[in-house]
């Protein structure tokens, strides 16, 4: 091993070990703020109006907002051999378990582009599995988003 070089982690033709996907510091950064604001406009508008039906609007809008954010800042996604394994650490801790799709479930992969400016971006933006059941999953806005396109292409790349 050089200096500066990781070690490997197994023999070449090893399987790529599991690797964990986060949100994306934007998307992450933007659900915080969206919280922040709706909060504050809650307690704004509760402090100077009282209880008005605004007020509960605003507060519904500001549950959604920190459900958002503290989803955002919980999602984990890990793709190994296996397939890929969903879990908010939020969820975990009230007992909702982890759900596992089996990359043999993936029928289908279909990449979303976004138009900018009238045109199509040149990189996908999102990945949609489709299940065998019918189920669709959905993969975006994730940080390291071309390393989990790499990854999904490599284990769905055979059967399409």
């Amino acid at each position: 091993m050089s200096p500066g070089q990781p070690a490997a982690a197994g023999p070449p033709d090893s399987p790529p070990p599991a690797r964990t996907f986060h949100r994306a510091a934007g998307a992450r950064v933007v659900s915080a703020a969206c919280a922040l604001l709706f909060v504050a406009g809650t307690i704004s508008v509760g402090v100077t109006s009282g209880v008005t039906p605004g007020l509960l609007v605003l507060a519904g809008l500001s549950l959604l907002c920190l459900a958002n954010a503290a989803g955002a800042w919980a999602d984990r996604y890990t793709l190994d051999e296996a397939g890929i394994e969903y879990r908010n650490l939020l969820l975990a801790r009230l007992g909702a378990r982890p759900r596992l799709v089996p990359w043999k479930d993936v029928v289908q992969v279909r990449e979303h582009r976004a138009l900018r400016f009238g045109r199509l971006e040149p990189q996908a933006s999102a990945l949609f599995l489709v299940l065998r059941s019918g189920r669709r999953v959905v993969l975006d806005s994730l940080a390291d988003f071309e390393d989990v396109q790499s990854a999904v292409r490599r284990h769905c790349a055979p059967r399409q």
